[in-house]
């Protein structure tokens, strides 16, 4: 089974590959004066190199989102703590090559304002695309970031709860055994006093029988002497 954090690594490293194609053309573009036609593919290029570093943000904020993760329980993902820094490192990098990005494609900004201050032939239009793309790209950066911060609690809130229906779980294991010894003492008890029972039932029943044999006894005794007495009173 492929690894995702792989999966998103590889598509990151590709935008970053495509983004600095369109950044040296860019570059060759916005350092000399441009045509009609070469304006619309500058134009193009600088939304396309926006739209790839918005991309690329948004897959380092997953991939840091699955490190954080792995970070708590690393034994869990099949992940050593050499290869969590390994890939916390790639984040890192990926951010600073990012940011460096964003700051070559602002700097035309300002060097379009100097062109104007020196009566340059930069125009309005240009500069105020270029400042809404920088705007853009910095207002996407701050919701990404605060994106991460909630999801961090969240993740946080939901670490705690499976601690403590970790704890009550064990709490109602350790409950469940000492009710199992209870009942086996009782079971024992129970056993014990049907012996006891048992025992006592027989020692009543012969009892029972003794008295029995012993009254027929003294009936045939007394039924004797009777008949002897009736046989003397009849014959004297």
């Amino acid at each position: 089974m492929s690894d995702p954090f792989v999966i998103v690594q590889e598509d990151v490293t590709a935008s970053f590959d495509q983004a600095k194609t369109l950044l040296v053309s860019w570059r060759k573009l916005s350092g000399k004066r441009r045509s009609p036609q070469e304006e619309n593919e500058y134009q193009f290029m600088t939304d396309e190199i926006y739209s790839t570093a918005n991309s690329i943000n948004t897959d380092l904020d997953e991939l840091q989102e699955t490190i954080d993760v792995a970070r708590e329980a690393p034994e869990d993902y099949g992940l050593s703590l050499a290869q969590i820094s390994e890939r916390q490192s790639f984040v890192d990098t990926g951010r600073k090559a990012l940011e460096e990005m964003r700051r070559a494609l602002a700097q035309p900004v300002s060097k379009a304002k100097a062109k104007v201050k020196a009566g340059g032939g930069a125009t309005d239009e240009r500069r105020n695309q270029n400042e809404h793309h920088t705007v853009e790209f910095n207002h996407h950066q701050v919701q990404q970031q605060v994106l991460m911060e909630q999801q961090d609690e969240h993740l946080d809130a939901m670490l705690d709860t499976v601690r403590n229906l970790h704890g009550i779980a064990g709490t109602m294991n350790t409950e469940l055994d000492d009710q199992a010894i209870l009942l086996d003492d009782m079971d024992d008890l129970v056993d014990r006093t049907q012996s006891k029972l048992t025992a006592a039932r027989n020692t009543v029943n012969k009892f029972l029988r003794d008295q029995n044999n012993s009254s027929l006894r003294v009936i045939l005794i007394l039924f004797v002497v009777i008949l002897v007495l009736i046989v003397l009173i009849i014959f004297t």
